[in-house]
């Protein structure tokens, strides 16, 4: 069976004085950025995490957590990265009364060996023949060759802003570059680099329902 784990947290404005004062005081005391922030705890981990938002104004939004920093939490919705607040925010871009965080599975950690070949050969062996709700790589990733500076920019851009995770440019010249990748979506370093020949190394990070990958697991965490 399937683990589903549900962080709900709602938010009632009241008609009366007093029932705003304690509204407020709830948001202000901080419940909705701890349930975000328990969100965020289950993302490091690997965790794809889906927020399901009810706005104040009764519009019903979905999307993929991206980052909680102070009071501001953002979230990726249709591919644009959106700020989300309590019902009384000011700053965010979206005002909601009613937040649900939604997680499945378990994280498996697999050893990465030094791997070489083609972009498309590497990247597609990392992708699980079974579901999986997210998978991310961490290591090094050598691409030999004149590598469009266009292709890593685009990569560098999708990986630092529409997911949690980070790409490090460490050398770049005619002759390849030299990548780190904290947490990537395996799918972005595929589509980027499919042309090039790689050599990496490094942690397979997969959510999944069960083990389904051929490589030395490391570690499993659960939510």
């Amino acid at each position: 069976m399937k683990t589903v784990k549900v962080v709900v947290l709602i938010l009632i404005i009241a008609i009366t004085g007093l029932g705003v004062n304690e509204a407020v005081q709830h948001y202000q005391g901080g419940e909705i950025y701890e349930a975000a922030n328990k969100a965020y705890g289950l993302l490091v981990k690997g965790f794809n995490v889906t927020v399901q938002i009810e706005t104040v104004g009764g519009k019903n939004l979905t999307g993929t957590l991206l980052s909680v920093r102070g009071s501001t939490i953002t979230v990726v919705i249709n591919g644009t990265p959106m700020t989300v607040g309590g019902p009384e925010a000011t700053r965010e871009e979206v005002k909601a009364r009613l937040i649900k965080i939604e997680h499945h599975g378990r994280v498996y950690l697999y050893e990465v060996p030094p791997m070489e070949g083609s972009g498309e050969k590497v990247f597609s062996s990392l992708i699980p023949k079974g579901k999986a709700y997210s998978i991310r790589f961490s290591g090094k990733i050598y691409v030999e060759g004149n590598v469009s500076p266009i292709a890593i920019g685009r990569l560098k851009y999708r990986a630092d802003y529409l997911t949690y995770g980070s790409l490090t440019i460490n050398q770049f010249s005619s002759r390849g570059a030299i990548l780190t990748a904290n947490m990537v979506p395996v799918q972005y370093l595929l589509s980027n680099l499919k042309g090039y020949r790689v050599f990496v190394y490094g942690i397979l990070y997969v959510n999944s329902e069960e083990r389904n990958m051929p490589l030395r697991v490391l570690e499993v965490r659960t939510g």
